[in-house]
């Protein structure tokens, strides 16, 4: 009844839109003589079948317009035909041509083109946006759609105006998808693919949900009429300054005891990194059906390097008479070969489908493949620095199907049916087979000093998470007058969701081991549910929402305005009873037997409780959650080169999945103090209220600036600051995750623009930011607690607290040969030091890292072969090789330098198996150093 009840609220809502993809073209059309409004000029965006017929006021309106470049030609009777040439038209924006048509008596019959100049001030813009076209990324000096991002105003340390990691929807060709388990991309897609790319950073449109921060738009490219593609390659390797390859002792100086920082890059191997893509664009069976295939795969060695010194199965020990042994025989030493580890593979196959079924009526279908191999964390698993092949990899698989029917009922009105279905699998393993027998003894995986790394053993880590997403959305949108576009839509998803984790453990008769004489390899189980070891769930939470809203495009001013409904099932679970979480292992007498004189003992007769009869009573039910979210966004034009922009939303997300059923079994071990943390599938939706104002000025036909204000009250994010839960007894307690974190966040954003001209263009993005918050992660308040101290319950500097960030980017292009680059400035972000002078200074994230400055540059050279162009280039990131410390010591602040080395040293412990040097030189403690590629690209 619930479910009806829904669904007839959200039906109720739709009365006309169109989803996030496509844009609008309208003007006026008057007679250049007497400037008279012409009526029946018929309007063409040339090379489709999209068009308009001008009313009596002369006026026109082209909807659902792909984002692109087009001409579009206006022609009457009587008349010449004008054709405007260039016209950029972007998702949800408003591309204006106005036409003034001369009489043919006039001017005998000659056609008149005019280059369009699109306006650096787009005047419907009511929020914060940041457009970049295909051909601006292929200009830059990236490989990847998230540098890309990187580069935009209020993306600081890879966050978006102060939200957490996981706050960013990503929707491809007007359909979302994002990953709900993590909140990150189902599918990394690649830039060649892609027509045009929006990053909405201020207060969006009711149409788009499930974000808190922003949203990112990508439109893929489309088939051509004609036939077209390409193929290129490249390849490169890191090109390091060898003294920077070595940390420095506490003086600054170097000498033979200091640890090479990064092994193995002292020598350029070219084909460290290699890439090959090709794409093929054309028609099938007429123009009707167009298709656009991209593949590519590129592999990526890294910096990160380890030594092959120990194999798995290596035992070290200490013998009956005390001596120590690094190796029990020779098959457990290694080759000492150098090993990447942060190396990835990834394979990536896309194609799209165009039919165009009739004049009024078109299909898309996109489907991409996404496969990545790679390395788990450094930091995480860097005991694994002399044993690298005992380290298990990371393996993501994801297909995406998009489809989407467009139908234009009539001029002003059209409808879209979208949908979308993915599947993303990630998996962790050493090897894939969890009974292979190349596992050896957990007991082999430990340290034999205090600062020493492992010598053996294997990552017995065995993981594997399915999400899949099906997706429907209904969109329709009608141009009901002159000044107002209504939308309104529906959307409902459906999520299965699939865990499965486990440490893999020796059987029974292995568990104990005698490293002196035993085998290392071992015969491996799978850990009973019942254990802490083995963690399962199958969940299929739905979701349902709609929207209303109407751009309302007046001479003086131009209104956004529309209302969000979402709902959410978590298909989840809770206890009844907090106090005794473990159904496996009660601990109330009434849980472990039928206690019916409530006496806490087990007296004759009453019966022992099984699993079977605590689960009727052991769980409720999580209940479904609906918010309502209004959306305003005003822009008003100041002069015909500039408007002042104002918007404002409330925007809900539902947490990520991964916090909803974290621990799904509620195991919380018996010791004493805090002893876990459990998911909770009742966590309200998070909430942040954004307001931003702005006002954009062109300063000259082609400089213009944009200057932006924004705040944001960010609510009921996910965290562990409740109190603690006592487990029955009182010696045990749990933390749960609950809506308890907070923040706020203030900043400015200034950007100056040169668009193309005089063969230049380049952008320039300055962020001011203060980003603070109860907690950075939801887990802080936990670790606090779990280490002894008492969480802040107060605003604190969040990890991200960047107050500076300027991005800057320029590009030169002659005849046949270019330059670009890309300079990026960041001050440092926060980081919480072990003490302070000041006994009543908070300490978390008081102190700042140093700073972060890095320049990438690219140029290439073309020759023209007839249709053929051969493009020849070249890259280098971090082009000054700065060492830009992210990682740093909490006594130091610094990532090469801590006291801790020196205290170490003065106890004079035993080094048997690395240094101490080697112990605390952490090579991931700094960014990526200076990595050169160079290509070639064959086009036609």
């Amino acid at each position: 009844m619930k479910l009806r009840i829904q669904l007839l609220f959200i039906l109720g809502l739709i009365t006309s839109a169109f989803a996030g993809n496509t844009g609008k073209v309208t003007g006026i059309i008057k007679d250049l003589g007497t400037n008279e409004p012409l009526v029946g000029v018929n309007v063409v965006i040339e090379g489709t079948k999209q068009g308009s017929v001008a009313n009596f006021d002369g006026y026109y309106v082209i909807l659902n317009v792909p984002p692109g470049k087009y001409d579009i030609s206006a022609s009457a009777l009587g008349y010449n035909k004008k054709t405007v040439t260039g016209v950029i038209v972007s998702i949800d924006q408003t591309s204006t041509i106005d036409f003034q048509l001369q009489s043919e008596i006039i001017d005998l019959k000659q056609e008149v083109v005019v280059v369009a100049t699109r306006p650096l001030v787009q005047r419907d813009q009511t929020a914060k946006t940041a457009v970049v076209g295909g051909d601006d990324i292929k200009a830059l000096p990236v490989t990847e759609i998230g540098q890309v991002l990187s580069l935009q105003g209020g993306m600081v340390d890879g966050k978006l105006r102060g939200g957490r990691s996981g706050e960013v929807a990503y929707w491809i060709d007007g359909v979302p998808v994002t990953d709900a388990y993590n909140g990150g991309q189902i599918v990394e897609v690649n830039k060649s693919i892609v027509q045009e790319l929006q990053l909405i950073s201020g207060a969006f449109n009711a149409e788009y949900g499930q974000a808190m921060s922003g949203i990112v738009n990508i439109a893929t490219k489309e088939g051509s009429q004609q036939f077209s593609g390409g193929i290129g390659a490249y390849i490169g390797q890191y090109v390091i300054s060898s003294e920077k390859t070595y940390r420095k002792t506490a003086d600054g100086k170097r000498d033979s005891l200091t640890a090479d920082l990064m092994p193995g890059n002292d020598k350029f191997t070219p084909t460290a990194i290699r890439n090959i893509e090709a794409n093929l664009s054309g028609p099938i069976l007429g123009e009707d059906v167009t298709f656009f295939v991209n593949g590519r795969y590129i592999y990526f060695d890294g910096y990160l390097k380890g030594f092959n010194r120990f194999n798995p199965n290596n035992v070290a020990f200490t013998d009956s008479v005390g001596k120590f042994h690094l190796n029990r025989d020779s098959s457990g030493i290694g080759d000492s070969s150098i090993v990447p580890m942060n190396n990835s593979e990834r394979y990536y196959g896309q194609g799209k489908l165009t039919f165009r079924l009739s004049s009024l009526m078109k299909l898309t279908g996109n489907y991409i493949y996404d496969y990545t191999k790679s390395r788990p964390d450094f930091n995480d698993n860097r005991e694994y620095l002399y044993n690298p092949k005992g380290l298990g990899n990371d393996y993501n698989y994801s297909q995406t199907f998009i489809f989407q029917l467009s139908h234009t009922l009539n001029q002003t009105t059209f409808y879209t049916i979208g949908g979308s279905l993915f599947k993303k699998d990630s998996k962790h393993y050493l090897y894939e087979n969890i009974h292979d027998p190349r596992y050896v003894n957990p007991q082999l995986r430990q340290r034999q000093d205090s600062y020493s790394f492992f010598t053996g053993g294997t990552d017995m880590n065995y993981f594997s998470r399915s999400t899949t997403t099906g997706l429907i959305k209904v969109d329709i949108s009608n141009q009901f007058d002159e000044m107002n576009l209504f939308k309104a839509g529906i959307e409902i998803r459906r999520h299965e969701l699939e865990y499965d984790q486990m440490n893999i453990q020796p059987i029974q008769d292995q568990l104990a081991f005698n490293a002196s004489k035993d085998d290392p390899f071992i015969t491996t189980q799978i850990p009973d549910l019942s254990t802490t070891n083995h963690n399962y769930y199958l969940h299929t939470p739905y979701e349902l929402s709609g929207y209303i809203q109407d751009k309302m495009e007046f001479k003086n001013i131009i209104v956004n305005i529309g209302i969000r409904y979402d709902f959410f099932e978590p298909d989840g679970r809770l206890l009844a009873d907090p106090t005794d979480p473990n159904i496996y292992n009660p601990i109330k007498p009434s849980n472990r037997f039928a206690d019916a004189n409530n006496n806490g003992i087990q007296d004759a007769g009453e019966d022992t409780l099984r699993y079977a009869d605590r689960a009727k009573y052991w769980y409720k039910k999580a209940s479904a959650k609906a918010k309502i979210s209004p959306r305003l966004g005003i822009s008003f034009p100041i002069t015909e080169r500039g408007i002042v922009h104002f918007s404002y939303g409330h925007f809900y997300q539902v947490p990520r999945f991964e916090r909803l059923y974290e621990n799904p079994d509620f195991k919380i071990g018996l010791g004493t103090g805090n002893q876990g943390v459990i998911g909770n599938a009742d966590l309200q939706p998070e909430q942040t209220i954004n307001a931003e104002l702005g006002i954009q000025q062109q300063l000259t036909d082609d400089i213009s600036i944009d200057l932006t204000t924004y705040i944001r009250d960010i609510r009921g994010l996910t965290g562990t600051q409740g109190d603690e839960i006592i487990i029955f007894g009182g010696a045990s307690k749990y933390s749960k995750f609950t809506n308890s974190d907070f923040g706020f966040v203030k900043g400015i954003i200034l950007t100056a623009t040169k668009r193309f001209s005089e063969g230049l263009t380049a952008t320039a993005d300055y962020t001011f930011q203060i980003a603070r918050g109860t907690a950075s992660d939801p887990g802080q308040a936990r670790e606090a607690i779990r280490g002894g101290a008492q969480p802040d319950i107060q605003l604190t500097p969040l990890g991200w607290d960047q107050r500076h960030t300027l991005n800057t980017s320029i590009a030169y292009s002659g005849s046949n040969w270019g330059l670009s680059g890309i300079g990026q400035f960041g001050s440092g972000t926060p980081y919480t030091p072990r003490k302070s002078q000041d006994v009543s200074t908070l300490l978390t994230n008081s102190e700042i890292k140093p700073n972060f400055f890095k320049v990438d540059l690219q140029s290439y050279y073309q020759f023209n072969l007839d249709v053929l162009k051969l493009v020849f280039f070249a890259r280098v990131f971090n082009l000054f090789d700065f060492r830009n410390e992210t990682r740093v010591f909490d006594d130091t602040g610094r990532a090469g330098f801590t006291i801790d080395e020196a205290n170490a040293q003065k106890a004079n412990p035993t080094q048997r198996v690395n240094t101490l040097d080697q112990w605390f030189a952490n090579p991931a403690n700094y960014s990526e150093p200076r990595r050169i590629e160079f290509g070639m690209n064959l086009e036609f």
